[in-house]
């Protein structure tokens, strides 16, 4: 019995000296977060009007913004884009929703295999481009295309995968306008109705408010 509050004694002075002196306690971090940052991928699939859409539709995506991107001239405009690329800069949740669903998403939401165009949408701008950041994604966008070419041997997967240099918001007058149509909202949601059931997604819970 003696030995058992001798023990406990040392323990309370040990604990009082570390409370007491800052060089010595043991620090703890304040929170610990539970939160994982949001992450960020930037797409090229044809108008920027439907990519928005498209990758807007879906539980987990907390912001998209139309840009330009992929080409070399500073501070693009719609009018002006010189070797720029119509595309989407999606901020994610990776909690809810991987960079992997977003790339089924992104085949899913074009043909990639038209030459520079999307359906009447014809021109440079309108390419297919995956923008990685960084070599893991790299990675994933060229294991998806390999998956997406082998589907079909008749005609060439054109996606580029290029690394992300620098992303231009597009003028204001061209955020949400798909998404502020209920019309094509409904028309894009069917069409992306396999990437639901295939991933188990939810639709974004403020996609149609």
């Amino acid at each position: 019995m003696k030995v058992a509050k001798t023990n406990y004694c040392r323990f309370l002075f040990t604990i009082i000296l570390l409370a007491l002196n800052p060089v010595l306690s043991i620090r703890f971090p304040d929170r610990i977060a539970s939160n994982q940052p949001l992450q960020t991928a930037v797409f090229a699939l044809g108008s920027f009007w439907r990519s928005e859409a498209s990758f807007g539709c879906f539980n987990g995506i907390v912001r998209t913004t139309v840009g330009y991107a992929g080409g070399s001239k500073a501070n693009p405009e719609y009018r002006n884009l010189a070797d720029h690329a119509e595309c989407v800069q999606v901020e994610y949740d990776p909690r809810v929703i991987g960079f992997r669903q977003l790339l089924e998403v992104f085949w899913a939401s074009h043909d990639s295999r038209q030459v520079f165009g999307q359906g009447p949408d014809v021109g440079n701008q309108y390419r297919s481009i995956i923008f990685a950041s960084g070599t893991e994604e790299s990675r994933l966008a060229a294991v998806s295309k390999e998956r997406e070419q082998s589907k079909s041997k008749s005609s060439i997967v054109t996606t580029q995968i290029q690394q992300l240099e620098a992303f231009y918001p597009a003028e204001p007058e061209h955020q949400k306008v798909f998404l502020a149509n209920d019309h094509l909202k409904h028309m894009i949601d069917k069409s992306l109705l396999s990437i639901y059931q295939k991933f188990e997604l939810k639709r974004n819970p403020s996609y149609y408010n």
